[in-house]
């Protein structure tokens, strides 16, 4: 569903100020891989945004030798927990995804489930398999291996799900499926484009 001649994923991060701690990254390891990140540091202003581009250096680093998202975010919080200011932590999915048969394989610490959206309109979640990166010493994460076979696979964030409408409502995981289907049939960096625009439509985001 990707616009001719586009990568297979998309992203978009909107600060709710003007520094962010949450994050995405993607980048061709070789010609058949894509890895992929998306996080959320705790915490809001400059040592938030100073700990996310921390940890996407490590992801860009490491990520070029480390196989496994499971053992490349065992290897981030290795990192993390000799420098992270104290009580600081950072949620995090980290993935590849392979192009030659729609494969991917990722790892989440701590971070909101994932969500599969398969060709039948189904939906799976992928809650994390481990805490988050800069709690404890010693993370012991789990990959997770799927073949998307025309589906798609939604990493985000609370910024999100959190949203709320002028009358109050939350928008939730449920309110975010709905807005998925209603779009579906966009290509996805539209569908991002939509989505963002359909929420602003209630009285600006």
């Amino acid at each position: 569903q990707c616009e001719p001649g586009a990568l297979p994923i998309w992203g978009v991060n909107l600060p709710a100020r003007k520094l962010s701690g949450d994050f995405f990254d993607f980048y061709p390891l070789d010609g058949e891989h894509i890895a992929f990140a998306l996080g959320d540091v705790s915490g809001k202003g400059m040592n938030a945004a100073l700990l996310m581009a921390k940890t996407i250096g490590l992801f860009r680093c490491l990520g070029k030798r480390i196989a496994e998202p499971a053992a490349l975010l065992e290897a981030i919080n290795a990192e993390l927990r000799e420098t992270a200011s104290r009580g600081m932590f950072v949620t995090m999915v980290a993935g590849r995804y392979r192009s030659a048969d729609g494969s991917v394989c990722f790892a989440n610490a701590g971070h909101l489930p994932p969500l599969l959206r398969r060709r039948d309109r189904s939906y799976e979640s992928f809650p994390a398999g481990a805490p988050p990166l800069g709690i404890v010493e010693s993370l012991r994460a789990a990959d997770e291996r799927m073949t998307l076979d025309g589906g798609e696979l939604y990493v985000f964030t609370d910024g999100l799900t959190e949203y709320r409408y002028v009358s109050g409502e939350r928008l939730g995981v449920e309110g975010l499926v709905q807005l998925i289907e209603a779009l579906a049939e966009l290509p996805l960096a539209r569908r991002l484009e939509a989505l963002l625009a359909t929420l602003d439509q209630d009285g600006g985001w």
